[in-house]
């Protein structure tokens, strides 16, 4: 049997100190202390010289490590997702100390002046010392424990070679998902006869798989002499010429869903492990969406869990309190009856849901379950962010949950930042729908303040019941009594959700030119004006959008499955050039501006395919790459080879140039209206 590192039954001590320069001094000096012979970090903005740290920011980049010690400090506005990173950096028998800012007066600062205030968190008197971290005992070995060593057993003895056969292991962090994927590792390689390969989001995420190894009989470790590294980034190995026998992705609800995909196809033994209820992402959602589709592709699934923690007891004060902090735990509640029950919609603020424990669980669960990915900040944001609507479908007699959604205010932009958005200068945070209606050139209606539906989930008992375009329907009537102009949403472009959303009386705005990096997926963005005045400035940006649709389905959007290209198709009005002079005017935006390339293509493709002798007046390299960028549509790497630039942006800069030439030459007419 293979071994794993050692296990603990040690506690992690949670301390904390309100944050002031004696303060973290004190907390300097006691790291100091510990440096050399244990490992430190100080993760904040105020990091000693001499000690180990991390902006909280960057703390991501931390993933795969181990702690004996953390100072932490909160600030004023705490770095959530950082937060539940530094603890499940911390072995057990290891102290967590906080450095507690002046506290803030919104609703999810109330709720940690609330935790900081329970028994476990210890607030040390200057007369008394810090504590320093437990001894684990000396470095040795332990078997797996039975959780690991079932899995390790399972997986080992089935066959390599079994095409189209995938293995998912899900893991509260702390678990030894990664010291198991290193057993497994290490059994493969010391067979000799496979291929084996590893990845993960970056290589730091691996750690404690790769240097385990060399623990495990008949492996070696990484870069040995003969011993090839196994590791190998997404990407890379995606453009190898030989695939894998057994390929292992830790991390994987980091991934996109589309390049998890992509990488299921590559080896006939693929082990997909993530971490669940993490700052990684949900977990739940990971298995919602990766293993949905996985399923409709024809894999045969083997799903494992592990539940036992190994680096710290089962009983950790540390993991409870942080988890009951974020909520990382929480589910849907159980239903009560088979139908949906009568039902009303509650608005509240997220002062008064933070008040109410079981009903903000409820909630969160139900956003968990619904959604990809959740972070710790996610609960943070929507209890205290500016703008934020909290609507809650609840039964008439009490029960559970049925439906929420979550919706923010956007308020229109004013004509000058319109403009500067318009040209690709600048998008300012918190507009998001207005700066999707400036850049496409619906300047009078990026000024017009929108509501925007951030998220919204539907208990998964009572799904397809009517539910959400109840909510939908609540949440427009809200908005009208607000004095919103239009109420819309960002969405993964599926067919289904396209249809939900359209048959609510949502039309289809545009749809991203790239996957979004969490669900795989492309944005799409629906949109429906609440007054004639809106309805009105919609309906002409969509009639343009149907005229551009074209191009852009041969171009950027190439690749869109065609269910969800037709889904949009069927939903688009009959188009509309709006002319030559909105034409030129996107052409001289995106020569002479920062006016996207995308958006600016259909002007481009009108243009040349108006005028294809400007074409004859260019040196013929810049004609080529001209004519194969806009009248052949492409693919990036083709164009990189022809401008020869290394990448995108290159290109880009490239046809710039190469359009403004043709602009200060006076050789088109697009020139002469300029």
């Amino acid at each position: 049997m293979p071994y794993a590192p050692l296990q603990t039954s040690l506690p992690r001590r949670l301390i904390a100190l309100t944050d002031s320069g004696r303060a973290r001094a004190r907390a300097t000096i006691w790291l100091q202390g510990l440096t050399g012979r244990e490992r430190v970090a100080w993760f904040g903005t105020h990091i000693p010289p001499g000690v180990d740290g991390v902006h909280p920011a960057q703390a991501a980049h931390w993933l795969g490590r181990e702690l004996d010690a953390v100072v932490f400090e909160t600030g004023r506005d705490l770095p959530a997702d950082a937060l539940a990173i530094a603890a499940g950096l911390l072995r057990g028998g290891g102290v967590f100390l906080l450095l507690v800012g002046p506290p803030a007066t919104t609703p999810f600062a109330r709720r940690l002046q609330r935790f900081l205030a329970e028994a476990i968190v210890e607030w040390p008197s200057a007369q008394h010392s810090l504590p320093v971290p437990l001894s684990i005992g000396p470095a040795g070995a332990l078997r797996l424990n039975v959780g690991q060593a079932r899995i390790f057993r399972e997986l080992a003895a089935l066959p390599v070679g079994e095409g189209g056969s995938s293995v998912v292991i899900t893991a509260p962090r702390g678990r030894g998902k990664s010291t198991l994927l290193g057993a497994l590792v290490g059994h493969w390689q010391s067979r000799g006869d496979l291929d084996l390969r590893v990845t993960a989001p970056n290589p730091a995420a691996i750690g404690p798989l790769l240097a385990g190894l060399g623990t495990f009989p008949g492996s070696q470790r990484p870069g040995s002499p003969g011993v090839p590294d196994v590791y190998v980034a997404p990407a890379p190995l995606l453009a190898l010429p030989i695939q894998p026998d057994v390929l292992v992705v830790d991390e994987a609800a980091a991934l996109p869903v589309h390049r998890l995909l992509e990488l299921a196809a590559l080896a006939p033994r693929s082990i997909f492990a993530t971490t669940t209820a993490g700052f990684e992402g949900s977990g739940r959602g990971f298995r919602l969406r990766f293993l949905e589709a996985l399923r409709r592709r024809g894999h045969r699934l083997r799903e494992f869990r592990l539940q036992q923690p190994v680096r710290w007891p089962v009983t950790d004060p540390l993991e409870d309190w942080v988890s009951r902090l974020f909520l990382l735990d929480a589910e849907a509640e159980a239903r009560v009856s088979e139908r949906p029950p009568a039902g009303r919609m509650r608005w509240l603020s997220g002062g008064r849901l933070e008040r109410d424990e079981r009903r903000l669980a409820a909630v969160v669960g139900l956003l968990s379950d619904a959604h990809y990915r959740t972070r710790p900040s996610d609960l943070q944001r929507w209890l205290s962010g500016e703008g934020w609507y909290i609507g809650l479908l609840e039964p008439v007699g009490g029960g559970a949950l049925m439906g929420v959604i979550l919706a923010r205010s956007e308020p229109g932009l004013d004509a000058a930042m319109a403009r500067t958005v318009w040209r690709g200068e600048r998008r300012p945070p918190g507009h998001f729908l207005p700066c999707v209606l400036a850049g496409h050139g619906a300047l009078e209606a990026a000024c017009r303040a929108t509501l925007r539906v951030a998220r919204i989930a539907v208990h998964p008992c009572w799904q397809r019941c009517g539910l959400g375009a109840r909510m939908l329907r609540a949440v427009q009537h809200l908005a009208r009594r607000r004095g919103y102009a239009m109420v819309g949403a960002s969405l993964g472009a599926r067919p289904d959700l396209l249809r939900f959303w359209n048959t609510a009386g949502f039309r289809t705005l545009r749809i991203g030119f790239r996957r979004e990096s969490t669900s795989g997926l492309h944005a799409a963005v629906v949109l429906r004006g609440l007054d004639a005045g809106a309805r009105a400035e919609l309906g002409w940006l969509r009639r343009q959008i149907a005229a551009d649709w074209p191009i852009w389905r041969r171009g950027p959007l190439r690749e869109l499955e065609p269910d969800t290209a037709s889904a949009v198709e069927q939903d688009l009005p009959m188009p509309r050039w709006q002319g030559v002079e909105d034409d030129t005017e996107s052409i001289l935006g995106f020569a002479g501006a920062g006016r996207p390339f995308e958006l600016a293509l259909p002007a481009l493709y009108r243009w040349l395919r108006a005028e294809p002798a400007v074409l004859d007046r260019l040196h013929v390299r810049d004609a080529r790459l001209l004519e194969a960028a806009v009248l052949d549509l492409r693919d990036w790497s083709e164009l990189s080879a022809l401008a020869g630039e290394s990448g995108r942006a290159g290109v880009i800069r490239a046809l710039r140039r190469v359009v403004r030439a043709i602009r200060h030459s006076g050789a088109s007419s697009t020139s002469q209206r300029a």
